[in-house]
């Protein structure tokens, strides 16, 4: 199965994959990323936890994989590969997650 990399960093919605059930996937992937523990109603737990952004960047690595696999229970069809952070120029931490669809293509 291919793997593919979604990151943190905002990005447009892709409109256009509405056929393409791989890249749906990715993208709904790519918004579970995205979305902070909180923001949606009715569903608190779904998204990041805004409280690992406070932490070190070696203790973030080391808790990213579990956090991740936990968002991306939203999505049953991705599983979690790896998962990396680091700091940008601006000072955001940006997280690096590998992932598998598991979809047949």
């Amino acid at each position: 199965m291919a793997q593919y990399q979604i990151t943190n960093r905002p990005a447009p919605i892709d409109f256009e994959c509405n056929n393409d059930i791989i890249l749906r996937t990715i993208q709904n992937a790519k918004n579970l990323l995205m979305c902070r523990m909180g923001e949606v109603p009715y569903d608190r737990y779904r998204g990041f936890d805004p409280a690992f952004y406070e932490l070190p960047l070696p203790e973030l690595q080391e808790k990213l994989l579990p956090e991740l696999d936990r968002i991306m229970l939203w999505e049953p069809d991705v599983e979690i590969v790896d998962g990396e952070c680091a700091m940008d120029e601006n000072g955001d931490i940006i997280i690096t997650a590998t992932i598998e669809v598991t979809i047949d293509e």
